[in-house]
């Protein structure tokens, strides 16, 4: 047996050199690129009463049905 057994999964030294080892790395740190999202007033225009008119649209059914 090994000196360490503890840190060779209780192997013999000949079938802890048989298996393959692999080391592990540091991840490596992926940085994300910024970008910047331009929303023209025709497009805030038309999200807002699109929201407005789903709510509206609730609002009935809460209220009336």
């Amino acid at each position: 047996m090994s000196e360490q057994p503890h840190l060779k999964a209780y192997l013999c030294d000949e079938c802890w050199n048989v298996l393959p080892h692999f080391v592990a790395k540091a991840p490596q740190v992926k940085r994300r690129k910024i970008q910047k999202n331009d929303w023209s007033w025709k497009q805030i225009a038309l999200w807002t009463l699109g929201n407005i008119s789903c709510l509206v649209v609730v609002g009935y059914y809460l209220w009336f049905k």
